[in-house]
């Protein structure tokens, strides 16, 4: 009995023995599994980091309202005018071109006169220089001013500008945003009650707005927000944007 008992406890351990060599091999397949699972989001975060995925610095220019002046374009550019873009710089196809002028007003050998033009988020100075300017005098205008682009217009004379992503002086000294008597968002030079209206952005879902909004923020809305600088001007924008009606709906009401 006890030579029975006995056969039997070698012949349970000679099958754990024989199945061990598998248990481990699976231990090392599933570590192997969570080792490379580990590796895949780290893999995934490079691919999304990578060049190739980024948007293009051209996607990314901000919005001039005195500049573009058709309403469709005003929802488009909503997004635009939120990012944070730098003044130009010489990349992209700045540089060539750039060089492509210095070129022309070297070759050319023409006097002529010049406008600096200074294109902000809420609007653009121009500036023309006294007098004209020799090919010289030119070159050294072009040269002293790396991020700004350059042209020579139909008259013959020379623009160059830049862009700054700031508000204008003028926004700065008396620009409100506030609501228009059809419900459009718009910016204004003064209180809203004048209508004078400097850009309109996008119309607005009144009815939804005035039921969500609290009173007071509903009367400072058409009384006028001041906007001193390009913190305040996006904040709002931002802020609104959620009652902007959608452009869809438009055309059909339009239809």
């Amino acid at each position: 009995m006890n030579a029975f008992r006995l056969k039997k406890q070698l012949w349970r351990r000679w099958r754990r023995w024989k199945n061990a060599p598998w248990v481990g091999a699976a231990c090392i397949v599933l570590s192997v599994l969570a080792w490379r699972g580990m590796q895949v989001p780290e893999e995934l975060s490079r691919l999304l980091s990578t060049n190739e995925w980024n948007m293009p610095a051209e996607a990314s220019t901000f919005y001039d309202p005195l500049q573009n002046g058709d309403q469709d374009s005003s929802v488009a550019a909503l997004a635009a005018v939120r990012q944070n873009a730098g003044d130009t710089g010489e990349d992209g196809g700045l540089k060539p071109r750039r060089a492509k002028l210095l070129e022309t007003v070297s070759a050319e050998g023409i006097s002529r006169i010049v406008h600096l033009k200074t294109v902000y988020v809420t609007g653009e100075e121009i500036q023309t220089l006294s007098g004209l300017k020799t090919p010289g005098q030119l070159k050294g205008l072009i040269e002293d001013r790396p991020g700004w682009s350059g042209w020579i217009s139909a008259e013959g004379d020379l623009w160059l500008e830049k862009r700054v992503n700031d508000l204008s002086p003028l926004t700065k000294q008396n620009a409100y945003i506030g609501v228009d008597e059809e419900g459009n968002l718009s910016l204004f030079k003064g209180r809203p009650e004048g209508e004078e209206v400097l850009k309109t952005f996008f119309q607005m879902d009144m009815g939804s707005m005035k039921s969500s909004l609290p009173e007071e923020v509903w009367k400072q809305l058409h009384d006028g927000i001041r906007v001193q600088d390009i913190e305040e001007y996006n904040s709002v924008l931002s802020t609104f944007s959620d009652y902007a009606r959608d452009s869809a709906e438009q055309v059909m009401q339009a239809e």
